[in-house]
């Protein structure tokens, strides 16, 4: 059923004159409001590209020469001499020991994705109705059930030219909008589409952003206050890029790029919370960046760290007037200790049927951090690859800070049930506190493959209780070099938050680049869904330019009032609904202006809030 109205103008603030703004701040750090130096509009999307042919995988991706990009990613470890676990007889404490004891199989989609250079990097995430792969260095788009709603396009058709790669893709579901994104070595540059509406297929606005040195590996997050990025560099590697205005359009968008305080480091890659669930971030709630430490990383030398566990930075954002940031280190956080160093070479982890080995990317915290509000405390969950005898396993942390800012650690495990080795994981929380965990997974008599685990909330601390399930089977084994993809990725579904998405790389017959795309949900695992408690989703999107769409399930009330209002208060519309006879209700808004504006659903025993964001 739809129903029509037109929203009254929004007016936006006058928006005063960015430049570059350079401005100290605690502990040395530096911060600079920098404008973007490009911006336009496309036309849609799914128009641009019928006159751009579907890439060939064969031919498109049959490079083997590795991409080498990361020249700065470790110190010179010629001469290092890796201690290991110094505490508990060299064991891992955290190693999960006890057999995980969950049988059934929550698999919900799976379907191949697009293949990719050397290495893939494969990046996606769910929306409303579709899924976005991207790699290096093409995407394509799909609907949920894996039906492909374009063919493999090179990356760099969104923006009209090269297609350089580490893309990153992320649905922000507080804006109900895609963002995808990739660097361009010439010019030292990042790029970011940003679409209009919720559907990937439509108009998106791009923006381009300047660097001193290359920023290589970027990886996002999604904030109340701004995209925020790290990138492997030298200089101001902690980004925050002005999300407000880059939702609307606003062509005078900027960054803030600031330092980080000194610290030991891998490489420079620093995980920066990812804002998922219901509930975004308050608007002045300061981010958070993550940092892996190593007691046994002494090449550092008078700075190695005196502990195993994660350095917390906190970072704070003002776009007001010439704009300043800062990144603080807030906190030295312990943990179970573990060895986080392979080889010198990066020659890591063993394939079946060849002496090359390949890298397991170890000594960072793998994207994503998913950050989570909960009523009275949040979560972070992390995740890096250590080492575990001859192997890698899966050390997996879920942080928590009960709205004080302090954070601890709530559980922790390594994730080895055998003598294969586990590695490239993602994970996270869904909206009733279960946690799934996918990995690559590799050994002697294993081809690299992908395969998923998972807990309850209410499980024992510290343990994955699903049995270890099978996403798909390697076929082949890698030559030639051990770069394999650098990132995996696993998001939340948006309409349920009940529901993991995951994509990542395998091999195929003859070491063939392959990556998968799969989601799987703890309603399946469980094989009933009235046993899960029932978690209120309440999204307001716009599939297309000229419609606004309300869509929500598991309300508490069957009868709630819908009301539409400026940023001014002003109430815009107001209409009661019955949830119990239906679960959407779109509206016609071809008339309004492009702005912000908040949809509110109340009741009895219901009090939801979406912010909205018009797009032209």
């Amino acid at each position: 059923m739809k129903k029509s109205f037109t929203l009254a103008s929004l007016l936006l603030a006058a928006v005063g004159s960015v430049f570059s703004q350079e401005t100290s701040n605690e502990e040395g750090t530096v911060s600079k409001k920098i404008p973007c130096t490009s911006f336009m509009k496309t036309p849609a999307l799914r128009d641009i590209l019928k006159t751009i042919p579907d890439i060939d995988e064969e031919t498109y991706f049959a490079n083997t020469e590795p991409k080498d990009h990361k020249q700065d990613r470790y110190h010179d470890l010629t001469d290092y001499v890796d201690p290991g676990i110094t505490e508990n007889g060299g064991v891992d404490p955290a190693l999960q020991t006890t057999p995980a004891w969950r049988k059934e199989n929550w698999l919900k989609a799976q379907w191949s994705g697009t293949g990719g250079l050397f290495p893939p990097d494969p990046t996606g995430a769910a929306g409303q109705d579709y899924y976005v792969q991207a790699v290096n260095s093409a995407y394509r788009i799909w609907d949920k059930d894996g039906d492909p709603q374009i063919g493999p396009k090179p990356l760099g058709s969104i923006w009209g030219g090269a297609s350089d790669g580490d893309p990153i893709v992320m649905y922000d579901r507080y804006a109900e909008r895609w963002f995808i994104s990739q660097f361009r070595i010439s010019g030292n540059k990042i790029l970011i589409a940003i679409s209009q509406t919720s559907d990937p297929l439509g108009e998106y606005y791009l923006y381009e952003f300047s660097f001193f040195n290359f920023p290589d590996y970027p990886k996002y997050s999604v904030w109340s206050n701004a995209y925020f990025m790290t990138a492997n560099m030298s200089g101001n590697n902690g980004v925050a890029y002005e999300r407000e205005k880059m939702l609307i359009g606003d062509p005078t968008a900027s960054m803030i790029t600031m330092s980080f305080p000194s610290h030991c480091q891998f490489f420079r890659s620093t995980a920066t919370a990812y804002a998922e669930g219901p509930d975004a971030p308050d608007d002045d709630e300061p981010g958070w960046f993550f940092s892996l430490q190593d007691n046994g990383w002494t090449f550092c030398g008078g700075g190695t760290p005196s502990y195993d566990g994660v350095k917390i930075f906190k970072v704070d954002i003002d776009w007001s007037g010439s704009g300043s940031g800062s990144i603080t280190t807030h906190q030295d956080l312990s943990t179970a200790s573990f060895d986080s160093f392979f080889t010198s070479s990066w020659d890591d982890i063993t394939q079946k049927g060849t002496s090359q080995r390949l890298d397991a990317v170890a000594g960072i915290f793998m994207y994503k951090a998913q950050y989570r509000r909960w009523d009275g405390y949040n979560t972070v969950i992390l995740t890096a690859t250590v080492q575990v005898g001859a192997k890698a396993g899966i050390r997996w942390i879920e942080l928590r800070e009960n709205n004080d800012e302090t954070w601890y650690v709530h559980q922790e495990g390594t994730w080895s049930p055998d003598s294969d080795s586990r590695w490239m994981g993602n994970a996270a929380m869904d909206a009733n506190g279960n946690i799934a965990l996918a990995y690559s997974c590799a050994g002697p008599d294993t081809y690299a493959g992908l395969r998923y685990t998972g807990r309850f909330k209410d499980d024992p601390l510290g343990e994955m209780t699903v049995q270890e399930q099978i996403a798909v089977e390697g076929e082949g084994s890698q030559t030639g070099g051990n770069r394999y993809g650098d990132y995996s990725q696993m998001t939340m579904d948006p309409t349920n938050d009940m529901t993991f998405w995951f994509t990542g790389e395998w091999l195929g017959t003859g070491g063939n680049r392959r990556t998968e795309i799969f989601s799987f949900s703890s309603w399946h695992l469980l094989g009933d869904e009235e046993e899960q408690p029932l978690v209120p989703i309440f999204n307001a999107y716009q599939p297309n330019g000229d419609e606004l769409t309300l869509r929500w399930n598991d309300i508490a009330d069957e009868i709630v009032t819908i009301t539409l209002i400026d940023m001014s208060g002003k109430v815009i519309a107001q209409e009661e609904l019955n949830t119990a006879n239906q679960s959407e209700q779109s509206y016609n808004v071809a008339n309004n202006a492009t702005g912000i504006y908040m949809v509110h659903m109340t009741g009895e025993n219901t009090q939801l809030s979406k912010k909205i964001y018009i797009g032209r």
